[in-house]
């Protein structure tokens, strides 16, 4: 599928985000300290189906010492939600998909926790302000992992991936992928990760569109960390 999309495209995908992003904010109206992993999950392709829609890939529901685990958020278990939660999902609208990541806190988190998620947020708020037309790919990947610093071993996949009828197309936004640049018309995900192995794991992700002037993002939940006590 070309990388340049349509008005007409453009349209479609934003109303699959619009469409998460209500999906979302009622996920919040849920007793999360209550929930597990799998109801959590279950719930998502409920709210999906009820909108006759369609998930534009698995949900991933992953929490805890276990979200740090590459492996793991493909397999939501029955443990209750805790610590950073993991939430990673989208849906298909007219053969369009949107893809986005919120990750909240169920309990207290520490200062240090919250340090990590304000510091990935900040990184991921700094590409998207980078995905301007000419921008290579390979830049904003590799602003994040500098901006990260020692947290760097820690982000274990690319920084993001075109968007459209699939839900991975090109461009690829990863440091060892120097050529791809930015286009007017483009839309991508930016999503940033920290995952510590058997403590914690968080991600923030938007599907974003690349204008004449600015990288907008198309899905719109908060991102400031959500804390469910």
């Amino acid at each position: 599928m070309p990388q340049i999309k349509t008005k007409e495209e453009i349209l479609k995908i934003k109303k699959a985000c619009n469409l998460t992003d209500n999906i979302f904010s009622n996920i919040l109206q849920n007793n999360l300290k209550m929930m597990t992993e799998l109801e959590l999950r279950d719930f998502i392709l409920s709210e999906i189906k009820k909108r006759g829609l369609r998930p534009s890939f698995k949900p991933i529901v992953t929490s805890g010492p276990q979200a740090g685990n590459e492996i793991h958020p493909f397999n939501p278990t029955m443990k209750k939600l805790s610590g950073f939660v993991i939430i990673d999902f989208g849906v298909v609208y007219q053969k369009y998909m949107s893809d986005m990541t919120r990750t909240i806190y169920v309990g207290t988190p520490s200062q240090k926790e919250k340090d990590t998620y304000n510091k990935l947020l900040t990184s991921q708020i700094g590409a998207i302000k980078m995905g301007k037309i000419g921008a290579r790919c390979s830049d904003l990947d590799l602003y994040v992992r500098e901006f990260l610093g020692k947290d760097n071993k820690y982000f274990i996949h690319t920084l993001g991936h075109g968007v459209g009828t699939r839900i991975h197309e090109s461009p690829r936004l990863y440091f060892k992928k120097t050529r791809p640049k930015l286009k007017e018309n483009m839309i991508i995900t930016i999503e940033p990760g920290i995952y510590i192995k058997n403590k914690l794991g968080i991600r923030i992700e938007d599907t974003c569109l690349i204008t004449k002037k600015r990288c907008i993002p198309l899905t719109k939940s908060p991102k400031e960390l959500i804390v469910i006590k």
